[in-house]
């Protein structure tokens, strides 16, 4: 079965934020608890936060909002969690911000022509210390051919 395009999109978006050093992005396979490190999450795409992986961000594709016969805007929850402080989780949490608001062409091949993140909410620490940080990014683009 051919993936859908909302698919190719969630695997361009890892693929970009790993190009971006921001995580550690395998496109098949799992994850060891090795490869999740506080300077490089993995990168998952979809579904619930795992309980093995301290450091992770999770790519979830939430249903696009058509924008007339033409445009078409993504809307894509990031959670990240990091285990460590408050302080490594922001600065994560603001990577993320400078590398996608206000971009054009992320992910690459797809026809994105801008992107800017319409909410944050920080969570305090869990009881493996870890912090989790809910972004949501919208990507205006043209709806595929």
């Amino acid at each position: 079965m051919v993936d859908s395009y909302l698919v190719r999109f969630d695997r361009g978006l890892a693929q970009a934020l790993d190009d971006a050093s921001l995580g550690f992005y395998k496109p098949s396979g799992t994850y060891t608890a090795a490869e999740s490190t506080v300077e490089l999450p993995v990168i998952l795409i979809g579904g619930e936060m795992p309980t093995t992986l301290d450091n992770c961000l999770v790519l979830n594709q939430q249903e696009p909002i058509s924008e007339g016969r033409g445009d078409l805007i993504h809307r894509v929850q990031i959670i990240s969690r990091l285990k460590g402080t408050a302080i490594d989780s922001r600065n994560l949490a603001w990577a993320l911000f400078e590398a996608l608001d206000h971009k054009e062409r992320i992910p690459d091949g797809f026809d994105v022509s801008w992107v800017w993140r319409f909410s944050e909410l920080h969570l305090s620490r869990d009881s493996n210390d870890r912090y989790t940080v809910y972004q949501n990014f919208f990507f205006r683009g043209r709806r595929p051919l």
